[in-house]
This record gives structure tokens, sequence and C-alpha cells, in this order.
């Protein structure tokens, strides 16, 4: 049997374990070694928190396997060992492994909130955030792309009015100060749920080069939305002129966008009926032709079309070559077909 000493400290324990979130919530400031960091801490039950360096306002995760082990960076870069809170002072050691070197950690408590709040992100939101480029190749083209929270561009390299039209449109399609602002939203509210920095996953990349045109798709998927969140949309270029097209005036339509990453279409009728006499109906799949929005790419071969993939079965990835669009090439499809069949 257990002794009523032994019982009161096993109590203490279990007390502990439930608090120590608690007892850690909130947003501290203070130095790690000789550094000026902020960090925070979520309220029970999570286990998790993050912190920048004020110099570099770049949050990193901190997670918790179980109560009493390390806090550890997310990547493993670094583990922060705790001492239980004095009112609002914490003192630790972080080090760069397990047992290794430590150095010093001094924080006090400035604020209650969570990782999601004001107190934490204000000063993340006062700067713009960091800028990312990258040098790319698509097959012999090279190209720049800059990535700057939400908005990720492209830039052509090369001289000519027409690649400087072309990479000024590429920045207008990247620039949204809505998007920023909800790039901003969505890494507030994964602060405040586990601690990490994540925002929708957003791609820009050329799909299509050749030595007359170029197509680039735009991709986006929208934080916490699971399939629901996943947009993207084509945008081609005439290389020679610089002037943006729109595929669909081949075959009669028309692309409306909402965005750089979604749009819809209506088909022109005589493209439609032509559509549904190429493919065979399943019973249970709507008609090729009712769709609202599609892909449509092309090469020197021709046009691919396909619809919407949802898992259903009635996926649709369809070709045509351009001698079997002739009859439905529109006077602009007509025009730029020399051109298309290039190189």
């Amino acid at each position: 049997m257990l002794k009523p000493l032994t019982l009161l400290a096993l109590a203490g324990v279990s007390a502990y374990a439930g608090t120590a979130s608690a007892d850690l919530a909130g947003v501290w400031t203070g130095t790690l070694g000789k550094s000026a960091i902020t960090a925070c801490f979520n309220a029970a039950p999570n286990s998790n928190g993050s912190y920048y360096y004020q110099r570099f306002v770049t949050p990193i995760q901190l997670t918790q396997a179980q109560v009493g082990a390390p806090w550890a960076e997310d990547g493993q870069t670094g583990f922060w060992q705790l001492d239980a809170p004095r009112g609002d002072r914490l003192g630790g050691t972080w080090s760069k492994a397990p047992g290794g070197a430590p150095l010093p950690l001094a924080l006090t408590r400035t604020s209650t909130e969570g990782c999601g709040g004001d107190a934490y992100n204000a000063p993340l939101e006062a700067v713009p955030p960091p800028i990312k480029v990258e040098k790319k190749i698509f097959g012999t083209h090279h190209y720049q792309r800059r990535t700057q929270g939400a908005q990720v561009s492209l830039r052509l390299e090369g001289d000519g009015p027409a690649l400087k039209n072309i990479n000024r449109q590429l920045e207008l399609l990247a620039i949204s100060p809505e998007g920023q602002e909800e790039f901003f939203s969505e890494r507030r509210e994964y602060l405040g749920r586990n601690g990490s920095a994540h925002t929708s996953e957003i791609s820009v990349e050329p799909q299509y080069w050749s030595s007359q045109w170029i197509t680039v798709r735009f991709y986006r998927w929208t934080a916490g939305m699971g399939r629901n969140g996943i947009s993207w949309g084509l945008h081609s270029w005439n290389l020679k002129t610089g002037e943006r097209v729109d595929p669909w005036t081949w075959v009669g339509g028309r692309q409306q966008w909402h965005d750089a990453y979604s749009g819809q279409v209506k088909l022109a009728p005589g493209f439609a009926t032509w559509l549904e006499r190429q493919t065979t109906k399943d019973a249970d799949c709507p008609a090729v032709s009712s769709y609202s929005s599609y892909d449509l790419s092309f090469n020197t071969q021709g046009l691919q079309l396909s619809t919407p993939a949802y898992g259903d079965g009635c996926d649709n990835e369809l070709s045509f070559t351009w001698k079997q669009l002739a009859p439905v090439l529109s006077a602009q499809g007509k025009a730029a077909l020399p051109s298309l069949q290039l190189p």
C-alpha cells in the first residue's frame, strides 16, 4: 500500500501534468543566449508553441512529446528544456541537440494571449514577408520564381518589349493585397492551432514553352480545405507579341477569370455539340459539355482538354489534333494555327 506522502507526491505530479500548458500559455519576450526572441505557448490541451528571433521575425514551431520532455523545434534544429514558470518569469536552456552545449533562456510573460493573437503576430505583420528568389530552367528556357508570402510570380529571362510585357502581366497576376491579408490570417490560425506557420500552398510554374508560346500554371491549395481547396488556372502568352491569349477563343469560347487560380468557361454552342460527338456518354456521368470549368492546353500537335478530377470515375482526358479541330476552329484559331505548329 502506498504511504500518504507518496500519494500526495503523485497527485502533485498529476496536477502539474494537467496544468503545464496553462502555466506556459501566453507570449514571452527575452533572450536565447545573447539573441532577443519572442516566444508563445498555446493553452492546454495543446502542447505546442512558436518563437522567432526579433531580428529575423520568422516563426519556428515548438512541440513537446510529453510533459517534462524537451520542446523540439520544427526540423529538430534545436531543443528547449524549460524550468517551471515562476509567475511571469521563465528560465531554461536551448541546445542544438539533446544533451548538447546549452545556451540560457530568460523570458518574461508580456501577454496571456496564445500564438494566434496580436501580441505575437503584430511584429510579424509589421514587416513584409521575406522574399525568396529561385533560378529555374524549363527545357532550355531560363526564368526566376519570386515568392513573398502569398505572392508568387515568374520573371522570364531575356530582352525585348514582348518579354517585358509578359513579365509585367505575370507580376500583376501575382500581386493581391487581399492575398497577403489571407496569408497573415491563415498563419495566425495555424499558429493558434498548433504553433506552425502553415499557409496555403501556392506554386506558379511554366507548363508549356515553345519558340512562339508559353503557358503558365497558377496553382493554389487553400490551407485546411482538403480537395475542395484546390484550384488552378492556365494562362498563355504569345512570346513574339507579348500578348496574353485565351485558347478558348480558338474554338469560339471564352475563359472568365475570378482570379489567377480559378475561373469558368461557357462553351461555344458549335464546339459543345462537336465535343459531345467525339465522346461516348456514360449513363452515370455528366455530359462532357456540361462542366463549368476545364483545363485547355495546347502544343504543336493539337489541344488537350480535361475536366476536374473528383475521383468518381467521370474524369475526361481528351486530345484532339489540329486536323481534327479544323471544322470548329474560329477565325482567331485559324490565324494562330501556323505559329501553334512551330516547335
